[in-house]
């Protein structure tokens, strides 16, 4: 298998990025080993286009990537990027929120401080403040998981979709996941070849499910106790580690690097 037919898209939080302290410094082989040989490694991740940007420049990537669970993508051009929305604005979303609090009791990232958004995800309060720059979907806490039914039957309603990230509830757009965003990019990179490229994931929660179906090789990646997420498919791989020691691991023996 040519490597320049393979593309990778990848989760972060708990996946390429440690799940404790954010670091990736596990998974450097195989980074460098991807750049080296000029392998699209595309982020998918439930972040925002400014967390997505401070962490491309620390893995020295300029690739397109796909924000906020598929809600929107961002394609370099010459001097910025080209952006295509997949899910309503931002605006609409608060909207909803608001009117759902009516009912639910939530505790969304806009509701919060820069200070209290790094209390609970761990960033620091510079990149926490880059967390809350939402574009289309918001994060939340829900403080009673029995409301979760009647939370997402309103979302239901308002054309909108409740999922579970890592540590969050999302609120993002019906029918906006991360395969829909994939394929958008599959056929980007597609366009100008003769041939199907050979298409690879790596992911660890319920909001990359979508993701790992929609590729030719799904990787799931453990939790940090080493559990895994209840996922049925027959080609699916199994990462030994969590985070980016088995993102590292697993992609070591899937190119076969000595």
């Amino acid at each position: 298998m040519l490597q320049e037919n393979i593309i990778i898209f990848t989760d972060l939080d708990g996946t390429l990025l440690n799940h404790d302290n954010y670091s990736f410094e596990a998974a450097l082989p195989m980074l460098e080993f991807i750049k080296t040989n000029n392998i699209p490694l595309i982020i998918v991740t439930s972040k925002t286009k400014n967390e997505v940007l401070r962490i491309q420049e620390l893995l020295d990537l300029k690739a397109p990537f796909i924000i906020e669970n598929g809600a929107g993508i961002f394609i370099p051009m010459q001097d910025n990027y080209e952006m295509k929305a997949l899910g309503f604005d931002y605006a609409y979303i608060r909207s909803c929120f608001l009117k759902y609090t009516k009912s639910v009791q939530m505790h969304g990232f806009y509701d919060m401080s820069d200070e209290e958004v790094a209390k609970y995800t761990n960033l620091s309060v510079e990149i926490a403040a880059d967390a809350k720059k939402r574009t289309f979907t918001e994060p939340f806490i829900l403080k009673d998981e029995n409301k979760l039914s009647e939370l997402q039957r309103m979302a239901n309603e308002d054309g909108l979709d409740i999922v579970k990230g890592g540590r969050f509830h999302h609120l993002i757009t019906l029918g906006q996941d991360k395969a829909n965003a994939i394929k958008h990019l599959i056929e980007y990179y597609e366009k100008n070849r003769e041939e199907d490229l050979k298409t690879i994931a790596l992911g660890d929660s319920a909001n990359d499910l979508s993701m790992l179906q929609s590729v030719d090789t799904p990787i799931l990646i453990p939790h940090p106790d080493g559990t895994y997420m209840n996922c049925d498919m027959t080609n699916l791989i199994k990462a030994p580690y969590p985070g980016p020691l088995g993102w590292n691991a697993v992609l070591k023996e899937y190119f076969n690097v000595k």
